[in-house]
């Protein structure tokens, strides 16, 4: 079985996928409505760690994947099913509002490790697109000072966004 056939099987059953979704809107809106800043304690801590884990996860998967098949792949956005692609960001953009509107998410434990992981996924596909497209003509168009600029400041993002990973 390969990603794709994943891929495809999560499509053809998109009703697991939309009933996730809303089952997590559910919990968000409920926290939204019941839980204070001042009430944010052992249970419910931990009950927003799964939330925003449940969320997060799959929108990052997803934000991975479209990248993919635009930058990598050269697919046309327009054909990529919606509920397979789209909805994990959409849904994690809004979870995270209203999460962010309930409490900071500065509180909820393992926060800063997931926008660690953003960063060093998006410093990782960076790279990757670098070295596949422009690795060539590096040595042509731009001199080797360029190319030293480029590593620093990559390295830098790449060490803010793993101790922001590890911590």
């Amino acid at each position: 079985m390969t990603v794709q056939d994943i891929i495809n099987l999560l499509s053809n059953k998109s009703n697991i996928i939309i009933n996730y979704y809303v089952t997590l809107l559910i919990i968000s809106l409920c926290g939204l409505l019941f839980v204070k800043a001042q009430d944010f304690k052992a249970p419910i801590n931990y009950l927003y760690t799964i939330l925003i884990y449940a969320a997060v996860i799959p929108g990052l998967l997803s934000i991975i994947l479209v990248v993919y098949n635009f930058f990598f792949l050269g697919q046309n956005l327009i054909t990529l099913q919606v509920v397979t692609y789209y909805l994990p960001i959409i849904a994690m953009i809004v979870l995270l509002l209203i999460i962010k509107k309930t409490i900071p998410l500065q509180r909820i434990p393992g926060f800063s490790r997931l926008s660690g992981l953003f960063i060093m996924i998006f410093i990782a596909f960076i790279v990757t697109y670098f070295i596949q497209r422009i690795f060539i003509g590096i040595f042509f168009i731009g001199s080797f000072i360029h190319l030293i600029g480029i590593f620093i400041v990559l390295l830098i993002v790449l060490k803010i966004g793993w101790s922001r990973f590890v911590k």
